[in-house]
């Protein structure tokens, strides 16, 4: 055992040893500080998604994406006009829904279905008819991907949460409607833009809501749409606007009437979209109950991990997350069985703006439960900045990111100098692809990297090989 040093000199060298080693770090910050950084790149589709992907019967993919806040966003060519697909998931699914779109197409193109239309279409309605067959907003702004997750917060997160819920509920009124904007029964399907970008209510807004009642009560509209998205294998509350329109208007028409439900089932015939195996994962519950059903059971559900009644019911009620999405979370949650943390989770949900931040908190779930399993470590759900980790029972630290691409830019490299990530075991698990400098920086950091970061039970769209720890090229 080394003696410790009496004279003058070791001593004074005990004394700046901790210095010495406060001056390393900062050496090194400084070093961190010089790091390049780099800009979102415009890439070849063909290196971001499997060949089957990238054209099929009716369909191509421009083979020029562009990545915005780390997704990819793509323009697929459909003889129905041009899809934008924001991320390589709703890619899939947009592919996936095109057989359900020639059929619906089909049917609502054809005599029986127009002269039905004309039938119920009446003096008052001939607004909401408009609004049916031609829906007015289609995309508005551009979506800027998931970038905000690796943002701070502008303001404590529960209270903008709860500034969300209040305005939300008093939106919502009693009428019971899962969406509290102007959506109506044909305008279920919002847009993927930021809500910011978004324009004032809607001219159609009050019309919209007025009608939606009286078809909801008298007409059973919600069950009858269901019912054809169940036949045709796809999500009733899809945001495909191509898919909605005309999945809106036959189950309006389709509900009452010499047209029936009956009908319209007989007419698609056996003709169904393979969704489910190609696009993403559904609840077969979401076909069979109602949104209001839906919500009682997934409130059930959340009070098992959550233990503010009072935000359970606000989550439920925000419009961000349709029931499918809601349904798929909460699934999530009960797959992953965290210890604590979930009133944290539904705070930072209650601040996603569109469909695509809540499909990434969705994933950013499941890709954690493909890693440690169902309760394995108990983890706790912890938000950091606007993103979200698990830190198990151990003290190690899982960070999902379920990302097409990651790129090292100036966002992100300040992300993950975060002080709460300084742990001793840190793991970042990347849906898709990392750049290169990404991967250098983080192996810098001390992180351990795992890159197409799903395990068995991972989404069609992203299966192939084993997932394998990123070393730096």
């Amino acid at each position: 055992m080394r003696a410790r040093p009496t004279n003058a000199r070791g001593r004074a060298r005990d004394r700046l040893a901790p210095f010495a080693l406060a001056l390393c770090a900062c050496l090194a910050a400084g070093a961190r500080a010089d790091e390049a950084t780099e800009e979102e790149p415009v890439l070849d589709a063909a290196s971001l998604v499997q060949p089957a992907l990238l054209s099929g019967p009716g369909f191509s993919v421009d083979p020029h994406v562009e990545l915005r806040g780390y997704m990819a966003h793509f323009t697929l060519d459909t003889p129905f006009g041009p899809l934008q697909a924001q991320s390589v998931e709703i890619l899939a699914e947009r592919e996936a829904e095109l057989p359900a779109l020639e059929a619906l197409d089909r049917v609502t193109r054809s005599d029986a279905f127009l002269h039905a239309a004309g039938d119920r279409i009446g003096s008052t309605a001939q607004s909401l008819a408009r609004i049916v067959l031609h829906p007015v907003d289609t995309v508005l702004g551009i979506p800027a991907g998931v970038a905000r997750y690796f943002r701070d917060r502008a303001a404590k997160l529960a209270d903008r949460a709860q500034a969300l819920s209040d305005r939300a509920a008093k939106q919502l009124g009693t009428s019971g409607d899962t969406y509290p904007a102007a959506d109506g029964p044909m305008t279920d399907a919002r847009t993927d833009g930021d809500a910011a970008a978004k324009p004032g209510r809607r001219w159609y807004g009050g019309i919209a809501r007025e009608a939606g009642r009286e078809v909801k009560r008298q007409i059973r509209y919600g069950a009858a749409k269901r019912a054809i998205a169940e036949r045709l294998g796809l999500d009733p509350y899809t945001r495909n606007p191509l898919v909605q329109e005309r999945l809106s208007a036959l189950a309006w028409v389709g509900s009452g009437g010499d047209f029936g439900v009956g009908t319209a089932l007989g007419a698609i015939g056996g003709v169904g979209a393979d969704v489910l195996d190609h696009g993403g994962r559904i609840n077969e519950i979401v076909w069979k109950r109602s949104p209001d059903d839906l919500r009682e059971r997934n409130e059930e559900h959340l009070l098992a991990y959550c233990s503010d009644h009072l935000l359970v019911r606000q989550f439920l009620r925000r419009g961000t997350f349709t029931p499918t999405l809601q349904t798929a979370f909460v699934d999530a949650l009960d797959a992953l069985q965290p210890g604590d943390g979930c009133n944290a989770l539904l705070e930072l949900g209650m601040t996603a703006a569109a469909d695509l931040e809540a499909r990434f908190l969705v994933n950013a779930l499941r890709l954690v439960h493909a890693r440690l399993g169902a309760g394995a470590e108990k983890g706790r759900l912890v938000p950091i900045g606007a993103g979200l980790a698990v830190v198990t029972s151990d003290g190690a630290l899982v960070l999902p990111l379920p990302v097409d691409r990651l790129s090292w830019t100036d966002e992100v490299r300040g992300f993950f100098d975060r002080p709460e990530f300084r742990v001793r075991d840190r793991t970042v698990l990347i849906g898709g692809d990392a750049s290169l400098a990404a991967r250098r920086a983080l192996t810098a950091r001390g992180w351990s990297i795992v890159a197409s970061a799903w395990h068995g039970d991972a989404p069609p769209y992203a299966r192939g090989g084993e997932p394998a720890p990123l070393e730096p090229e």
